[in-house]
């Protein structure tokens, strides 16, 4: 059986890790207004998102993104999706993986950070990793 790709608004880039770990999947993304609106993701966010997904190999679906997912993966193996700090997207592979077989693929850091960032709004992310991220000196 074969299985499925969840891309999420944190793992939203072709060299992402798990399309390594599962190079025949079909990659989906569930297109769910509802979380937007919980992430208080604006119209930018989303253009930005939806310009993203226009770049990749992957098919967009509308719905809640759980019970979208459910359906999608009722007849794969397994679903594959990115690694994430978003409280509200652990929640939905929480329940994925009361139903079906779950492998969550961690990427390669953008920046390490000394502490969990602070995901509200951006700019506190950025100032907090724009201070690792300016600093690298090339030593390992």
């Amino acid at each position: 059986m074969r299985q499925l790709i969840w891309l999420h608004e944190d793992c939203l880039r072709a060299s992402h890790n798990l399309f390594d770990h599962a190079p025949e999947a079909q990659a989906v993304f569930i297109w769910d207004d509802k979380h937007m609106n919980t992430m208080h993701f604006g119209l930018k966010r989303r253009v930005f998102i939806y310009e993203s997904l226009c770049q990749l190999p992957v098919e967009i679906y509308a719905g809640d993104t759980a019970t979208s997912l459910a359906q999608l993966a009722q007849e794969v193996q397994g679903i594959v999706t990115g690694k994430t700090p978003n409280p509200a997207l652990r929640e939905i592979m929480a329940t994925l993986r009361e139903k079906k077989k779950l492998s969550v693929i961690a990427d390669v850091p953008f920046v390490q950070m000394d502490s969990p960032p602070d995901l509200r709004r951006f700019f506190k992310y950025w100032n907090k990793a724009k201070k690792h991220a300016f600093s690298y000196d090339g030593r390992p």
